[in-house]
């Protein structure tokens, strides 16, 4: 009995990420880490947007059931799908307090959200006048939210899932400096982000999505790249983040024209990588 008290009271952190296709849920028991992964019916998320909110909360309470763990002890920590969300790098941002600010000066981020309509977490980049700023549609994120609340569990923090992962990358590779080529996977949809000491300079969904389209690709883009920047054969790393059934298989290719080393060829997913990420400091 006193064994059963304990666990209801004992906070534990469970990690929940969602896609159209599967759903899974992280959490840690004396330092091991556990992930679980669910195929998701068709039509209950869409774009990343839970359409059936009371189906999929239902879900993630049987699923914490079935591991154990009490719904009361959880405190949840939500990453947000692939499509839900957008980045950008805002420079002179060393005069804003926080996302309230950002919000009233409004400033151009050609990205499809409106500001009104759209939550934002802004985060200073230290020792540079600049800040990471996310927006979310509020909607979504509130359909989100919902959700959780449905499954009768306490939200402590959301985060896009890209974002976490872009976190872990540099905290494993700190300092993170020169070009970084990060390409990323996920349920077969591959994009390429460009990072330059770290920071994203770009973020492409890519069209190919088999080898070695995908390379072919790649290099087209970064060609492109490299002759607006005036580079001549760019050295930089290679960072490939893709499921299980791509491990491997980028080094097949990787010869000499690309220039720099092949950091990690898919040892870990879009979100192995993001459970790697430390405590997110943001302002909203």
């Amino acid at each position: 009995m006193l064994g059963q008290i304990t666990g209801l009271v004992t906070r534990r952190r469970v990690v929940l990420a969602a896609s159209d296709r599967v759903l899974s849920l992280a959490w840690w028991d004396q330092g091991q880490q556990y992930i679980i992964n669910t195929e998701l019916p068709p039509g209950l998320c869409q774009g990343g947007v839970p359409l059936q909110r009371e189906v999929l909360a239902e879900m993630v309470a049987d699923l914490l059931i079935e591991q154990g763990i009490a719904s009361v002890c959880v405190e949840l920590e939500l990453l947000l799908p692939l499509p839900t969300c957008n980045w950008r790098l805002l420079e002179g941002a060393a005069g804003l307090g926080d996302a309230t600010s950002l919000r009233a000066l409004a400033p151009e981020m050609t990205w499809p959200l409106q500001w009104q309509e759209s939550y934002v977490a802004w985060t200073s980049l230290k020792d540079r006048d600049m800040a990471m700023v996310v927006g979310a549609d509020r909607l979504i994120l509130q359909a989100w939210i919902d959700t959780v609340a449905s499954a009768d569990l306490n939200l402590c923090q959301a985060e896009w899932l890209l974002v976490a992962a872009w976190r872990a990358l540099q905290t494993l590779n700190e300092p993170l400096e020169g070009e970084w080529a990060w390409l990323i996977e996920s349920e077969g949809i591959w994009r390429l982000v460009l990072l330059c000491e770290g920071l994203p300079e770009f973020d492409v969904v890519l069209q190919a999505t088999q080898l070695p389209s995908v390379r072919d690709e790649v290099l087209f883009l970064l060609d492109a790249w490299d002759q607006k920047q005036g580079q001549v054969d760019a050295m930089r790393s290679w960072w490939i983040t893709a499921g299980p059934s791509w491990k491997g298989r980028w080094k097949e290719g990787h010869g000499a024209g690309l220039h720099g080393p092949l950091v990690s060829d898919g040892e870990m997913s879009l979100l192995q990588l993001a459970l790697k990420a430390p405590p997110a400091e943001s302002r909203s």
